[in-house]
């Protein structure tokens, strides 16, 4: 016999886009705090910049993106990519990937330097492209862009990258 509707467990409500991303953020503030930088998040205030990190002296600031994944993998935009090459000078804009899986605690985080994930999607993107004939099928206007894990899996809590702690 089937349990009666009082007898079954409640199961929780599954957040929305906007929430998983605000937990992403909440995320990777606490952990850079836990490691004794400072963070303040912006909340989509600042485009293409979720937040500013310090060192506790505030002589080295860094930008971070922070993409969120519940279920799949990272969106973005094609847009997002550029060809570029590491730069000479010191990185000061990064990518905070978090990953909130349901069976995943904690968040897994991956930290990219941002002109190694904009040259990514750059050449990603044109790969897809050059398969399929210069134009994205069914789809030829979407910009759309999908980041797997197995792409940015070799930057795994790579958080001495920001040099703030």
């Amino acid at each position: 016999m089937a349990p009666s509707r009082e007898e079954t467990p409640r199961t929780m409500a599954k957040p929305n886009p906007q929430q998983v991303a605000r937990a992403g953020e909440h995320f990777v503030a606490a952990e850079l705090h836990r490691r004794g930088a400072y963070a303040v998040t912006f909340a989509g205030n600042m485009p293409r910049i979720d937040m500013l990190a310090s060192n506790a002296s505030q002589t080295r600031v860094v930008q971070i993106q922070v993409k969120t994944s519940s279920a799949g993998g990272w969106q973005t935009s094609t847009k997002r990519g550029l060809h570029r090459e590491e730069p000479s000078e010191e990185e000061t804009t990064f990518w905070v990937f978090v990953e909130l899986r349901k069976n995943v605690a904690p968040p897994e985080f991956y930290i990219v330097p941002e002109w190694w994930i904009q040259n990514d999607i750059y050449e990603s993107h044109k790969e897809y492209l050059d398969k399929h004939g210069g134009v994205r099928p069914n789809a030829p206007q979407s910009t759309h862009h999908k980041i797997d894990g197995r792409r940015i899996a070799a930057w795994h809590d790579k958080w001495e990258l920001l040099d703030i702690f």
